[in-house]
């Protein structure tokens, strides 16, 4: 028995475990190609929500203002104005600047020269994407221009006194250099109250178009018009 014993022991047959392993390793590679498909599509699918916006690309409108208010805030032109500024104690009817025989005993009178210079123009900064308009042929930009305004004044403060003419008649005191000044600081402001619109408007519309226009090739419009026209004030 000892001996059949034995001879059974060597016909005993071992197990082949190799197609099991490779049963194993089949469903592993599945298992990770699963995984892998599900990482990867969600990965686009987060990617493509993020990126949506950041792929969007801006209106030509947008890109045009935002190149006009890096590189050109102002668009002037220079006016120069000359005031006199008269002081009349009296204020006489028949009173004339070139007559001092109108000027009448026991009053005072003073007439300045003030020399303002002025610029002119629009304050690019206030323009919005409203004013930025593409034609919907795309060959032409209109831009809707700002109101213009005083952007920049100033007067000569010291006057040759050759230039002032003063009178004071009776017992009236003489007018003196604070006066003057008062009286010229006066005509200044006087000035910059006045309307220059009509004056310059062809110069400051044309600076402007020539700007845009600089602009506009700049972004890679360059066969494209520039049209520049006037905001509709509302209650005018």
């Amino acid at each position: 028995m000892e001996g059949n014993g034995k001879m059974a022991c060597r016909q005993t047959k071992k197990l082949d475990l190799k197609p099991l392993k490779n049963c194993h390793m089949k469903r592993l590679n599945i298992i990770i190609y699963i995984g892998a498909l599900a990482t990867a599509l969600l990965f686009v699918s987060c990617n493509g929500c993020g990126s949506k916006h950041d792929l969007e690309v801006p209106k030509m409108e947008s890109v045009i203002l935002s190149n006009i208010k890096q590189k050109a805030d102002l668009v002037t032109t220079e006016v120069r104005v000359r005031k006199l500024a008269i002081y009349d104690s009296s204020k006489h009817e028949k009173f004339e600047l070139k007559d001092p025989r109108t000027w009448k005993y026991g009053e005072r009178k003073c007439i300045v020269p003030v020399d303002v210079t002025i610029k002119y123009g629009y304050d690019l900064r206030d323009l919005t994407i409203d004013d930025v308009k593409l034609t919907d042929d795309s060959t032409a930009v209109v831009i809707l221009l700002p109101e213009p305004k005083v952007i920049d004044a100033g007067y000569e403060a010291k006057v040759e006194e050759k230039a002032v003419v003063r009178m004071s008649s009776g017992l009236r005191d003489k007018i003196s250099h604070e006066e003057v000044d008062r009286l010229m600081e006066k005509a200044y402001r006087t000035v910059l109250e006045e309307d220059y619109t009509e004056m310059v408007r062809g110069d400051i519309e044309h600076n402007a178009k020539v700007v845009f226009a600089s602009i506009v090739k700049s972004v890679g419009m360059k066969n494209v018009d520039v049209i520049v026209k006037r905001k509709e004030v509302r209650g005018r």
